[in-house]
């Protein structure tokens, strides 16, 4: 066993040193080589309203968030992008929606060298959804009932900051990852539930959220390496090793415990 576990962790060394000699494709102006544009897709991992009030501690759901942009690399590490933008926020028990475009700019900070690219950005985001939306459920179980009142106010523009960072896994493929804060001008949410046993509770906001998301990123012309078919290998081996791994334990265990 320590003889597998020592090959698994060599595998581990395997799969991530060759993703040293990786470099972020960016255009800086004197590089005729080097990507100029690039096309990204994320998805969030979490995004949720910034409640204004809520003092029953009412909790909210996950939310979706789906964007996909079109990237343009500029000199001295700026970009610009634009692209598609859903929104759903979540508030327990009702939603809201937000569909539209995105046009905004990014600032990279690290030498291309490096295989992790931070970043800071701002966008503007139009709407082009519903701007209101009103609506009334409710449900019933064990002769209790309850009534939610919604009445949301979308925003038709949102400025929308961000913070991220860029994990090259190879020269033209990176992992995104990505911090926005959703500021919507003129927007508001309010909903009311109410029980006919008298309980109930109350959200609101005025159009502020914000959420984590996840997503790849490809940059073109795409460009591939020697370097990047180590890497390749690398993982590959790192992940047959894993799956050789658990044969081992699962031989094991079907032997202690026939």
């Amino acid at each position: 066993m320590r003889a597998k576990r020592n090959r698994w962790i060599l595998s581990c060394l395997l799969a991530l040193c060759p993703l040293a000699g990786l470099q972020a494709q960016f255009y800086t102006g004197d590089d005729e080589g080097s990507a100029r544009w690039g096309l990204e897709y994320t998805g969030g991992v979490m995004v949720k309203p910034l409640l204004q009030e809520n003092p029953q501690q009412v909790s909210t759901g996950r939310g979706s968030w789906h964007t996909v942009r079109g990237e343009y690399f500029l000199p001295k590490k700026w970009s610009i992008q634009a692209g598609y933008v859903k929104t759903v926020l979540d508030y327990g028990q009702t939603d809201r929606t937000m569909e539209g475009i995105s046009v905004g700019a990014r600032r990279y900070f690290a030498p291309d060298t490096w295989i992790v690219q931070p970043h800071v950005g701002a966008a503007w985001q139009f709407n082009w959804g519903d701007r209101r939306e009103e609506r009334v459920s409710g449900w019933e179980s064990g002769g209790q009932s309850v009534v939610v009142r919604q009445t949301a106010v979308n925003p038709r523009v949102a400025f929308v900051p961000s913070v991220g960072v860029d994990v090259y896994l190879f020269s033209s493929v990176a992992l995104v990852v990505r911090y926005e804060l959703g500021v919507g001008i003129d927007s508001r949410t309010r909903i009311e539930a109410n029980g006919n046993d008298g309980t109930g509770f109350q959200l609101r906001d005025k159009g502020l959220y914000h959420g984590l998301s996840l997503g790849v990123k490809l940059t073109f012309p795409m460009h591939f390496s020697e370097r990047d078919l180590h890497s390749v290998g690398g993982l590959f081996e790192f992940l047959l090793d894993m799956w050789d791994e658990s044969l081992d334990r699962r031989l094991n265990e079907r032997m202690l415990y026939p």
